[in-house]
């Protein structure tokens, strides 16, 4: 079962989950649903990158202004007061603009959950509660490197490549405003305007900060209509009254499912709880992560349950919202094993999670589902 001491949310991360808990007492549900879950997200996904790119030029644009108040001092002549100097003033701004995004993001990722009628509750049974997959998003915060009921998320990771992805990630403001003065320079010259060269870093970081909300936005999206498509599927689950064996496969299925995404994403943990908790008894379960094994009791199962296993399989994968290499060689050999077509579906459930259409893509799965409904019933009468 799950180890709580294994991860234990870090200052900022805490931080977050109180703004947004606040938030969700102050503000409630006071602002009337009038338009989709689509429109409203993508309103809030629009004026996020509207206002992020004006907390992002303004501070950097006031730290070129201060920094002109500071006396002119050539380079191999820095003095320890300069460099004080110039330090407090560049933590003040970064701390300015960092806290502005942040307190935007929070509200905007309260506004579009409430939009999905999702309660901001904590989930103490879970280690990513909604609080707490709202605020990381928010905040750049990874999911937590943890390992729980056997399930290895990182097996398949290329730490070195995630390292150098990360280090040119964080570097991009600062690459961004070397090659935006080169730019500048070589446009200016010596003509009367070159002082704006001075002032390039402020659109950058704008620009900047306006992709990073983007991003976080659009995730935020993904993840709220698959917590929705998850409550989805366990509903559904539940209905069908699975036998025992079913039960373990779906959760295999679920593992790895975690494994592939190469992260504990927030609603496979939510999943795979609930799957456990109706298993009751699941000491006896061990390599939950292994394909082999996966396949193995895949084939044991009747061919009903194997096109229920292998739908919820393809479902998972569009939880990202597109597939990478491993998923489409394992959905590959399935299709070689089990002769099934599923690409098309792919295709449309990925590009309704992707367009932060949420009815639809529940629609869809709901239907995609139902035909093993309407067999298992078959079978049972």
């Amino acid at each position: 079962m799950i180890d709580k001491n294994k991860y234990k949310p870090g200052l900022l991360e805490n931080w977050g989950r109180r703004v947004l808990i606040s938030l969700h007492i102050q503000l409630g549900n006071k602002k009337k649903q009038t338009l989709s879950f689509s429109k409203q997200s993508n309103s809030l996904v629009f004026w996020g990158v509207f206002w992020s790119f004006w907390i992002g030029f303004l501070p950097s644009l006031l730290f070129v202004y201060l920094l002109k108040f500071l006396p002119e001092t050539p380079f191999e002549e820095l003095n320890i007061t300069y460099i004080i100097q110039f330090v407090l003033i560049l933590v003040f701004v970064t701390l300015l603009e960092f806290y502005f995004l942040f307190r935007l993001g929070f509200y905007l990722a309260y506004r579009m959950g409430e939009s999905a009628n999702i309660e901001l509750a904590d989930e103490p049974e879970l280690i990513t509660p909604i609080p707490g997959m709202f605020a990381r998003l928010v905040l750049e915060i990874p999911d937590p490197r943890i390992q729980m009921y056997g399930i290895d998320p990182y097996k398949h990771l290329n730490k070195r490549a995630l390292f150098f992805r990360t280090l040119l990630y964080k570097s991009k403001v600062f690459l961004s405003n070397i090659v935006g003065k080169f730019i500048l320079k070589s446009i200016l010259g010596r003509t009367s305007i070159r002082f704006l060269v001075d002032y390039i870093s402020a659109p950058i970081t704008g620009i900047w900060d306006s992709i990073t909300t983007y991003l976080i936005l659009k995730e935020l999206q993904k993840r709220i209509i698959t917590r929705k498509i998850s409550d989805s599927i366990l509903n559904y689950l539940k209905s069908l009254q699975l036998d025992v064996k079913t039960k373990e496969v779906v959760i295999r299925t679920i593992a790895i499912s975690i494994v592939y995404t190469k992260t504990f994403h927030p609603n496979f943990e939510y999943l795979l709880f609930h799957m456990l908790a109706d298993l009751k008894n699941s000491g006896y379960l061990n390599e939950l992560d292994d394909w082999e094994n996966w396949e193995t009791n895949l084939r044991n199962l009747d061919q009903n349950s194997q096109t229920l296993v292998i739908r919820l399989f393809i479902i998972f994968v569009c939880y990202d919202g597109k597939t990478n290499s491993e998923e489409t060689l394992s959905l590959k050999r399935l299709a070689s094993i089990f002769d099934t077509n599923f690409h098309k579906d792919i295709e449309t459930l990925s590009s309704l999670i992707r367009g932060g259409k949420l009815m639809d893509s529940i629609h869809f799965v709901e239907s995609f589902l139902a035909l093993e409904k309407m067999k298992m019933n078959k079978q049972s009468v």
